[in-house]
């Protein structure tokens, strides 16, 4: 029920949710006041969800900067969070379409490949509320990185998990039975990570973060950057406000 709840909140609470209802509200209401208000606050909201400066230094500010991995004193094993790595739902079927958060398995590839890490755990499956739709996104990233050149033996897979609390929930004893002595390297986004490091404190996991797929970059002082919406700042600041209302509701639940 949390996960299904958690899914229409995150809509209601989100830039584009906001904008659909107060649009809404504008073209249904008989309220002459209330339609202008709801127009205003449409406008602005766009101005502010959509500005690019304003969601660079959100980003700035919440995301887990980049880190480099110390001397290896002990195996590591790269333990990678599934979500929007791949197109769960790209046709033809048998292919693979890499998504906006590819990036995470490429470090982990990257990271497999100079020998920084000697094993993958992959932790996701299938994220969707109809899960009979879409693919298995942990077993589409597991064949991709043996595909890329990683040995089967060395990619498990934990499929359960539905979201980041059952990240770590599920993750935790495959960790502490199969890589007892190892380093546990956290792959995810680096606005992801925070609430990640959270979930897998929780289950006693430590953990030493790696973050990909930044959406964070140079700060910018173009009047362009500075004064006009895009759809990528409004793309940015979605999953901000994503991360926001989900590390809220974490920490309500008593995930972190």
């Amino acid at each position: 029920m949390f996960y299904f709840l958690s899914k229409v909140l995150s809509f209601l609470l989100m830039p584009m949710g906001l904008l659909t209802i107060a649009l809404l509200v504008a073209v249904l209401t008989k309220n002459q006041a209330r339609r202008r208000k709801a127009l205003v606050f449409a406008v602005v909201w766009l101005l502010i969800s959509g500005n690019g400066f304003l969601t660079n230094e959100l980003s700035l500010w919440w995301e887990i900067p980049p880190a480099v991995l110390p001397a290896r004193t002990s195996p590591r094993v790269g333990v990678v969070l599934t979500g929007g790595m791949v197109k769960v739902n790209g046709q033809p079927r048998h292919r693979i379409y890499l998504g906006d958060q590819a990036d995470r398995m490429g470090q982990a590839l990257l990271l497999y490949k100079s020998g920084q890490i000697q094993k993958i755990l992959i932790s996701g499956g299938i994220g969707g509320i109809l899960q009979h739709e879409v693919a298995d996104e942990g077993q589409m990233t597991r064949q991709f990185l043996i595909l890329a050149g990683i040995p089967a033996q060395d990619v498990l897979l934990e499929n359960r998990s539905r979201n980041t609390h059952e990240n770590a929930l599920f993750s935790a004893p495959v960790l502490q039975q199969r890589f007892k002595g190892y380093e546990y390297v956290l792959i995810t986004s680096a606005w992801h990570m925070r609430r990640a490091i959270g979930c897998f404190q929780k289950q006693h996991i430590p953990v030493t973060p790696y973050p990909a797929a930044f959406a964070s970059g140079p700060r910018e002082f173009a009047p362009n950057h500075l004064l006009l919406p895009s759809e990528k700042a409004l793309f940015d600041f979605y999953w901000l406000i994503h991360e926001f209302v989900g590390y809220a509701a974490y920490r309500i639940m008593g995930y972190l």
